[in-house]
């Protein structure tokens, strides 16, 4: 089966012109919003002694107090978003991308781990009220953190979210899934040698596989080295991909729920914008306002669509996608399964089809059918 690289571009064409669209939203709408916010809080004196009645209007104590201690709370409000801008959207950001298999850094994924134990500090604190600015931040479009680890509690822990007994504990296994992205995106060059290794071992066939084994080549592939020690290192290969090949069925799945229009992403993006209709309707934004949100939502429906058109099979790393390490775990077991044949170990042959080869043979004829 032929992965459509071109397809695969444009998908990614796409997830960039959706964060490009978010980024623009957040800098050119939500500041001007602020920067508007704060200004007209800027009229309310920080010290009433000095503060000048006007013509016809009197305050008196109770509403100078009000409005002195909504200053304060809103301009904290704006000050903590903006502080905490970066760790959120780059937790959240880093997240989607190990889920996608993106390229990252090691150095920059660290650093996006320093992200998350601040958090976590912050939290144990309770110096801040992180709940309230997670959903502060989503309700503004600035992030939408607090529902993707909400979806990801639902998905993985068959459970609803609950923010107190839950998010340390969500934070936490954030930085075991980037753990695990940098083990395997190390592995990632093994199992390409590995594939490089065994291609001559395959040849080009018009049955349901695709290939056909070569089992003289095969025989000549375990007699030049040491056929104890090779079958030890294929196995343990074998299975090492067969763990990235769950991982990766299972962030596949992952983010289809967590995109839905149902009750995930795409619902709350329909949702903010038949509110911000509302709005302008009414008057109480602007257009300029409405037409950048709506940019945010047909770049992102325009991604979902073409992440759904790309598939399981094309899901996954640049350099190995969700398909070629299937075929690839395939490969390796039939040589495995040849070893056990010619060696006569059929204990140990019924256990590894009952452990990989059954399943793996079933998937690659279901993706292929």
């Amino acid at each position: 089966m032929e992965i459509d690289k071109k397809q695969k571009i444009e998908l990614s064409d796409l997830e960039k012109k959706y964060l490009q669209s978010r980024t623009d939203y957040y800098r050119f709408v939500i500041r001007n919003e602020d920067k508007a916010i704060l200004a007209r809080f800027g009229k309310i004196p920080d010290n009433w002694d000095t503060y000048k009645q006007s013509d016809g209007i009197y305050l008196t104590e109770v509403v100078k107090t009000r409005l002195s201690d909504v200053k304060k709370k809103k301009s904290w409000e704006l000050k903590l978003q903006s502080l905490y801008f970066f760790f959120v959207t780059n937790v959240e950001d880093k997240l989607l991308s190990v889920f996608q298999q993106r390229d990252i850094d090691e150095e920059e994924l660290n650093e996006t781990v320093d992200s998350i134990s601040n958090l976590i500090l912050e939290i144990d604190d309770e110096l801040l009220n992180i709940k309230y600015l997670l959903l502060t931040m989503a309700k503004r479009s600035i992030s939408d953190f607090y529902y993707l680890v909400s979806a990801y509690c639902k998905f993985v822990f068959k459970r609803n979210f609950n923010y107190e007994k839950d998010i340390k504990l969500l934070l936490e296994e954030t930085i075991k899934i980037f753990k695990i992205y940098n083990f395997t995106n190390r592995n990632i060059v093994n199992l390409l040698k590995t594939n490089e290794e065994i291609s001559g071992l395959f040849t080009k066939s018009s049955n349901e596989f695709g290939w056909r084994m070569n089992e003289f080549a095969v025989k000549n592939y375990f007699e030049k080295s040491n056929q104890a020690v090779k079958i030890i290192e294929l196995n343990k290969l074998v299975r090492s991909a067969y763990e990235y090949k769950k991982n990766l069925l299972n962030y596949y799945s992952f983010l289809k729920f967590y995109y839905n229009e149902n009750d995930g992403k795409l619902f709350r993006l329909n949702f903010i914008n038949e509110s911000l209709k509302i709005k302008l309707d009414e008057n109480k934004i602007t257009k300029e306002v409405f037409d950048s949100y709506q940019l945010i939502r047909e770049s992102f429906i325009n991604y979902k669509n073409q992440f759904e058109a790309v598939g399981l099979i094309g899901f996954g790393s640049e350099k190995l996608s969700y398909y070629e390490l299937l075929d690839l775990i395939f490969k390796l077991c039939k040589i495995i399964e040849f070893y056990y044949l010619r060696n006569m170990k059929y204990e140990a042959l019924q256990l590894f089809r009952n452990d990989i080869l059954f399943y793996v043979e079933k998937e690659v004829l279901t993706l292929n059918g």
